[in-house]
């Protein structure tokens, strides 16, 4: 459990180097994802499991961009399309987001851009 920890942590300390995170790493359960990934285990994790739904009906993103966010991980997998949708959430936005997945039980890294 400690070695994943510390590779998330590594990982997020170079996204955040490295600039805008808009592709930002989730954690759950010790299992390390980026968002947008393409994947059968984090398909499950987020869309099959009905979680990906239940954080974005938590937000107060407008419903415009809560579509995209499930699209673009869930019915159309892409890490530039879903990484164009944060790019062009506010910082508010992207706070409220983090902390949804953050009450259901994700651990997240501070969604930057």
């Amino acid at each position: 459990m400690n070695s994943i920890r510390q590779f998330a942590l590594a990982a997020v300390l170079i996204l955040v180097t490295a600039g805008c995170t808009s592709n930002f790493l989730i954690t759950k359960d010790g299992k390390a994802y980026f968002f947008g990934s393409r994947g059968e285990a984090i398909y499950k994790m987020l869309c099959e499991s009905g979680d990906l739904k239940t954080i974005l009906a938590d937000t107060k993103l407008p419903q415009d961009t809560k579509s995209e966010i499930y699209r673009y991980n869930c019915t159309e997998p892409s890490k530039e399309k879903l990484k164009e949708v944060v790019a062009s959430m506010t910082p508010e936005d992207r706070r409220d987001l983090r902390i949804s997945f953050q009450t259901h039980g994700y651990d997240i890294n501070r969604i930057n851009c």
